[in-house]
């Protein structure tokens, strides 16, 4: 199974000279765990609600911050493409809850999250099971 079709198209993006408190606030509105940094309209890095408590952890002062002092550096981005056991493997080895994706040109396709892998994993099972069956 491909990731593409359990992707989030509907992505919170931020940019680098957003205050990182406002980068928090709107990720809390919107009930999502992560945001997409761009820049030229490209997507350059993420920044997830762990950066937001790893600076409040620190001591850091959020309202002084912008998303560029506080976004996860060496974006590593797939495409819609991508096996979701592959996707599960990158997820793991790099120690990644979100995956930016983007379309052959670069340009942002949507995330792929924890929640979608198991959404994927699940759907991917119940078909072997119902083909067992069959």
């Amino acid at each position: 199974m491909e990731i593409g079709s359990l992707i989030t198209r509907a992505v919170l993006t931020v940019e680098e000279s957003d205050s990182f408190s406002d980068a928090a606030i709107w990720m809390m509105e919107r009930g999502v765990g992560s945001a997409v940094v761009m820049k030229d309209g490209k997507p350059t890095g993420i920044i997830t609600d762990r950066d937001a408590l790893r600076v409040i952890a620190r001591g850091g002062d959020m309202a002084s911050m912008t998303v560029k002092d506080c976004v996860t550096r060496g974006l590593k981005t797939v495409t819609p493409s991508l096996n979701i056991l592959e996707a599960a493997r990158v997820m793991r080895d790099k120690g990644f809850r979100h995956l930016v994706v983007t379309d052959d040109s670069g340009e942002l396709y949507g995330v792929f999250s924890m929640r979608d892998l198991v959404v994927g994993l699940l759907e991917e099972r119940a078909g072997l099971a119902a083909a067992a069956q069959a």
